[in-house]
């Protein structure tokens, strides 16, 4: 090796193999290069990600996780954020089965603190984020170059800037590949379905005699659509029966068309559906097992999303002279990801249509009259005709009535499809280079686009929806005209309406579902242009301390962000039923960065001392949206002998508001949640005083009329552009033991505290936590509170939608333990090498404070409406990489820790969710120089999910955290020239 190449070797590696947990290469490798280094006099320093300091040692100060190049391989990893979710300190993001929630990207999410708190880099570079929140989209990393992934979880703001709050994730690449590599996977469960093809291509070349260095990669992959309904745990939306057991559930808003109110003057005690011929009859809504009449939408929801991804990465380094080298790199990535939803669940107030209509029996006009044409009085009983009705004809019957209930799923209309198309590009040009021996410089400029272009079918146009239902009395005698064909018109017919009968199955004509259908569109434009110019270098002679050379690393940047959402106008005025409305949304900001750190090696080799040093970070930023605001690191180690090291470190963090959060409208979502004055809660009538004050009639209270249609209900969020940056604090304290007298051991254990004060929020921790503290906590709740006041309901009692804008009013804590320990040694004889890598993180506490003196939300070891996706008190990975001659097999084992529903209030069947454990096996099989192999299969014992109801995600689970595909297969060859 000359000493050039082993200069880049020593940069490129950036932990010390044995303590990274996670590689499965033997853990000598490392140190055989350190000490190949010393023969050769080159000094052994590396760049650690979580620092720009060269250092003599692989040691962070920071917990660090890495993931090879080699465990890539042997899991036929394609998306990258599959691999990452087996990391314990991460809690799953959007990923391949984020259809409902989701939005066709993928995501990383470090401790569970939100993806827009953890920074992804590529070579210690940002990445250009994909959304309005600063959200990257792994689908953008060509995973065919990538060397390795190093996580550093716990702030490094004061290093890489805003959002490096949980952590960071960096993506190493392999820009020294020489060669041509040809790589090809697939993969399927044993159902035969969920398949997963891709192809790829690197070629790398030196030129110029070894002056120069090109390497291209590009990949292609293909991944099929899964449904619901092809699993067996998935065909029906599950609920809880109240009694510990489950129910085939579903949607109120079914193909008949619904609508839930009192009947009861009419003969129906609850609410109706309709018949065919335009008749009523009464909803079931048993949940014993007796049958319901809800409407099953899980079989046509994907379980996998479809995807077509296209990458392309090219990066190139040329030696000008022996002070500087002119590099580049352009990163181009392609991704098509659909998501498919139900048949819209129309819900739209509505005048319609009632004497004479043909599409109605005289006893369903008769009752429509009834439910919606009077006054009541507190026990529910008729009073007098409201002001907004009208009986032309005396016969008693309403020419029309108003009713914000009526419910349809609109199968006519077809399913809810949304196709989203990622466009993303990023290109970087720099020059670095030594100035000395001792000092060396960076300065690059870098810009990235990212375009999404979103096409969405399915939705319902409200305004059409109205014209549709109010029919044609030309002659004002107040009944509907009909035709010699016995079929009415629209009363205004002038932009082309078809009259819709939505009153029973099958009912709607084409020529109507064409007039209410729209097809909606949207365009989002990320902008990000990055110009960054850094000095490092190291103090020697004189100038070093006893312990070495003092290092230290100066720089500035400037960053500037725009986004901008161009939606088509229904969408843009929420003038749809089906999709969420999304409001137009524009901004930007830019941002002046000035950072320094310094390395103190104060003793070395002494008696208790092997090293005693201290890393200090300083940065302050300003920022045009929000001002300055200042972040900073204090670490330090101390090795009392060789084989034991304690580190600790404090960081200071911050995350300044993203685009979405400064610059906003008020826009919809739809969040799980349930309804305490619905029979939802089988203490409702305890508050039933509460419930009736906050605009619930007395006979609505406790009953099934008000339940959150589908557990769902509308919110209303937005940003505010008086925001001003969150502020963590991050400790990190532990030890690293690598035993001289067990050669290839390494075992580290830390401890971690993040404390984020001023944290962006939407107010009060959610609609769920809104609804639940406005009804539950008689401090914070009640009549008149802040919390009532932002659920508004329509006249019947139902959840018309919760307000929930963002603010700086939260506080987050977490602590816990992070664990590694990695284990290389020679198995007897000539029985090759092994490898035991474990990684497990313990976590404590994991809470929320909505508000200052707010009702804490603990999520640790919890999961449900509150707190989302599973936080297990405990979760881990270990693998077990065994060598022999060309073979390497891996058994990797995950468990994630049992879990606790977080609404200790609920009447749920399943309270908690007992641990899991996952096993995975793979064997790779080096043919020849040319040719690598690798088999394996995921999810060994075909674990199925619990069977989780009304407190699920989608699919009656976690379907991010619990794996819904089953045993699944898969092959891969890679071919190197």
């Amino acid at each position: 090796m000359n000493i050039k190449n082993l200069k880049s070797s020593l940069v490129r590696t950036t932990i010390l193999a044995g303590f990274a947990g996670l590689v499965a290469t033997p853990a000598v490798l490392a140190q055989d290069v350190v000490d190949e280094a010393a023969e050769a006099g080159v000094q052994d320093t590396i760049v650690v990600t979580g620092s720009r300091i060269a250092k003599q040692d692989f040691v962070s100060n920071s917990p660090v996780a890495t993931i090879g190049a080699e465990q890539f391989d042997l899991t036929a990893t394609v998306n990258t954020e599959s691999l990452l979710n087996t990391l314990p300190q991460a809690v799953p993001g959007f990923d391949r089965s984020s259809n409902n929630p989701g939005g066709g990207y993928a995501t990383v999410d470090l401790r569970g603190l939100g993806s827009n708190r953890s920074l992804v880099l590529i070579n210690g570079k940002r990445v250009v984020p994909t959304t309005s929140t600063g959200v990257v989209d792994l689908n953008t990393i060509p995973a065919a170059l990538i060397e390795q992934v190093e996580v550093v979880t716990g702030g490094a703001s004061a290093v890489y800037g805003s959002d490096a709050v949980a952590g960071v994730v960096n993506f190493v690449m392999k820009t020294d590949f020489e060669g041509i590599e040809v790589g090809a996977s697939a993969e399927m469960t044993e159902e035969g379905d969920a398949g997963i093809q891709t192809l790829s291509l690197t070629a790398g070349t030196g030129f110029d005699d070894g002056r120069g260095h090109i390497v291209t990669s590009m990949s292609y992959t293909n991944r099929e659509s899964l449904f619901q309904g092809d699993r067996d745990f998935a065909q029906f939306a599950a609920w809880d029966d109240g009694e510990g057991g489950f129910v085939n559930g579903g949607s109120s808003y079914v193909p008949q068309g619904s609508i839930f109110a009192d009947f009861s003057d009419s003969g129906f005690p609850g609410g109706v559906y309709f018949t065919e011929d335009g008749g009523l009859a009464p909803f079931r809504t048993a949940l014993d097992g007796s049958g319901n009449d809800y409407y099953n939408y899980a079989p046509v929801n994907y379980i996998q999303l479809p995807q077509e991804r296209f990458t392309a990465y090219s990066a190139l380094e040329y030696e000008v002279n022996e002070h500087a080298t002119v590099y580049g790199s352009f990163n181009f990535a392609y991704n098509n990801v659909p998501q498919q939803l139900a048949a819209t669940p129309a819900y739209l107030g509505a005048e319609i249509s009632v004497d004479g209509n043909p599409f109605l029996t005289t006893e369903a006009q008769e009752a429509l009259s009834l439910a919606f044409g009077y006054d009541r009085d507190d026990d529910g009983n008729i009073t007098t005709p409201k002001d907004s009705v009208v009986d032309t004809d005396g016969d008693g019957i309403f020419d029309t009535v108003k009713t914000n209930l009526l419910r349809r799923r609109m199968l006519e209309v077809g399913e809810r499809y949304s196709d989203d198309k990622f466009y993303s590009a990023q290109f970087q040009v720099g020059l670095k280079g030594d100035i000395n021996d001792s000092v060396s410089y960076d300065i690059f400029l870098q810009d990235g686009r990212v375009l999404n272009s979103t096409s969405q079918i399915g939705n319902v146009n409200l305004d059409r929806w109205q014209s549709a239902l109010l029919l044609a009395d030309a002659d004002g005698d107040g009944n509907v005209d009909v035709g010699a064909d016995g079929q009415p018109t629209c009363a205004d017919t002038s932009d082309g309406c078809a009259p819709m009968n939505l009153y029973g199955l099958g009912n709607i004509s084409p020529e109507a579902a064409s007039y209410v259908a729209t097809r909606v569109n949207a365009d989002a434009n990320y902008n990000q242009t990055l110009f960054s110019a850094n000095v490092t270098g190291s103090n020697m002679g004189a100038l070093a301390l006893p312990g070495g050379p003092i290092g230290w690393s100066v720089g500035a940047e400037y960053r500037e962000e725009e986004f901008k959402f161009d939606p088509s106008q229904d969408l843009a005025t929420g003038s749809i039923s089906g999709f969420n409305g999304a409001p137009p949304i524009e901004g930007g900001f830019d941002v002046y960065d000035f950072y320094g750190e310094v390395y103190l090696p104060f003793i070395s080799d002494m008696p208790f001392a092997e090293i005693v040093a201290m890393e200090l970070a300083y940065r302050t930023s300003d920022y045009s949206t929000s001002g300055k605001v200042d972040s900073y690191k204090i670490s330090g180690e101390w090795a009392p002998v060789e084989d034991f090291r304690f580190r600790a470190s404090f960081n200071t963090a911050v995350r300044a508001p993203n685009i979405y959060e400064l610059f906003a409208p008020a826009g919809e979502g739809f969040p799980g949640a349930s309804d305490p004055c619905s029979s939802d809660n089988p203490n409702a009538a305890s508050i039933s005083a509460l419930c009736q004050a906050t605009g619930v009639p007395a006979n609505q209270v406790g009953s099934t009329l008000i339940q959150p249609a589908s557990g769902q209900v509308r919110s209303l969020s937005g940003g505010n552009p008086d925001l001003k940056p969150e502020e963590a604090e991050t400790l990190t304290v532990g030890f690293v033991y690598e035993p001289s007298f067990i050669e290839g051991l390494t075992v580290s254990v830390d401890y971690f505290d993040i404390q984020i004060e001023d944290s962006i929020a939407a107010f009060g921790g959610g609609a769920n936590n809104i609804i639940n503290t406005c009804y539950n906590d008689a401090t914070k709740g009640g009549l008149g509170s802040v919390y009532c006041n932002s659920i508004v309901r329509y006249e019947d009692g139902l959840i018309d939608y919760v307000l929930e804008l963002a603010e700086n009013v939260a506080s987050e804590s977490l602590n816990g333990f992070d664990i590694q320990a990695n284990y290389g040694f020679d198995m007897p004889g000539t029985w090759g090498d092994m490898n035991l890598a474990y990684l497990g993180t313990v976590t404590q506490e994991a809470s929320t404070l909505p508000e200052p003196g707010g009702t804490e939300i603990e999520c640790a070891g919890a999961f449900g409406l509150t707190c989302g996706n599973p936080l297990p008190e405990y979760k881990h990975r270990f693998t077990a990489t065994w060598a022999i001659d060309a073979f390497t097999t891996q058994l990797m084992w995950r468990h994630i820790g049992s879990v606790e529903d977080d609404d200790d209030t609920s009447d749920y069947s399943v309270e908690k969710i007992d641990a899991y454990n996952y096993f995975d096996i793979s064997t790779s099989w080096s043919v020849n120089d040319y040719l690598t192999l690798t088999g394996g299969i995921d999810n060994l014992l075909a674990q199925e999910p619990e069977y989780i109801g009304d407190n699920q995600e989608q699919a009656n689970t976690y379907p991010a955290v619990y794996d819904v595909y089953g045993r699944t297969f898969f092959l891969s060859a890679k071919a190197r020239f």
